[in-house]
């Protein structure tokens, strides 16, 4: 969703570097090529069936995944991004983990990393752009809970068109997000690289993701963006596996945000979230 916003840099992490265990080798993916952005709600903030976030793609890139994720107040959840694939295609992915059943033209089955179904759409990412990612709760019936992934935008003449993704079903206990459990994820999902530098450049600016009880009705945000990186890897630029990433905090329109760079040499990903912060 487009807007005008202020950024301010409040605080900028060191590096995270990742190195793994052992080389990847061949066409393995990049290993601990992420990072991840932490939310606090209140204590009291109550399960929610509905949780939305503006998301900027400042630099989309190749196998590139930037996500919002949740667990149900019972069992997993989900995650609903915007994405690039190798070829540097865009789309827009809603996933459920153990969902049963899909409404959508373009939803299936996944497995591998745990089992469930996704919702695909092509999309054009506009790096300028502010969008809207929403999951919310829909019917009940006899085979569990119906949940539906939307992407808003505006308009140029101020309107906001909302697209549907897809819909999934899981099991009747499924029927509430619990807000302790929201994080952001942006990840390089590529083949393994020669070097941890070498991993494509990219950044996203996180607003307060929002849940609300109702499905219509008035949301809560949430508050203290705190990055985090898979613990003990680090990335220099010369580590087999890993990427290089930046967390720079920022004040948004709706509230405190996170600027996530990942990828890239060290400088080269300093100087990108240093100009998205307006330094």
């Amino acid at each position: 969703m487009q807007r005008i916003y202020r950024l301010f840099l409040i605080a900028l992490t060191a590096p995270f570097l990742v190195l793994g265990l052992a080389a990847p080798a061949g066409a393995d993916q990049q290993l601990w090529a992420a990072a991840y952005v932490d939310w606090t709600f209140a204590e009291d903030a109550p399960s929610a069936a509905r949780v939305e976030q503006e998301i900027r793609i400042a630099a989309p890139a190749r196998a590139s995944f930037f996500t919002l994720n949740w667990d149900f107040e019972v069992g997993e959840g989900g995650y609903i991004g915007l994405q690039s694939d190798e070829a540097g295609a865009h789309n827009l992915r809603f996933s459920l983990w153990n969902a049963t059943s899909a409404r959508g033209a373009a939803c299936r089955r996944f497995d591998g990393e745990g089992v469930g179904m996704t919702c695909e759409l092509p999309w054009r990412i506009a790096p300028d752009a502010f969008y809207r990612v929403r999951v919310v709760r829909g019917a009940a019936d006899g085979g569990g809970q119906w949940w539906s992934g939307w992407i808003d935008t505006r308009e140029a003449d101020g309107r906001v068109v909302q697209t549907s993704i897809g819909e999934l079903r899981v099991g009747a206990s499924g029927n509430a997000i619990n807000p302790a459990t929201i994080y952001n994820f942006s990840e390089f999902w590529g083949d393994a690289v020669g070097a941890c530098q070498d991993v494509p450049l990219s950044a996203a600016i996180f607003a307060p993701p929002r849940v609300s009880v109702s499905v219509t009705g008035g949301a809560s945000a949430a508050s203290n963006p705190v990055g985090r990186r898979p613990d003990g890897h680090v990335c220099n630029g010369a580590e087999r596996t890993g990427a290089v990433s930046r967390h720079a905090r920022v004040t948004l329109d709706d509230g405190p945000g996170m600027i996530l760079t990942l990828g890239g040499s060290l400088s080269a990903n300093d100087a990108m979230a240093r100009r998205l912060a307006g330094r």
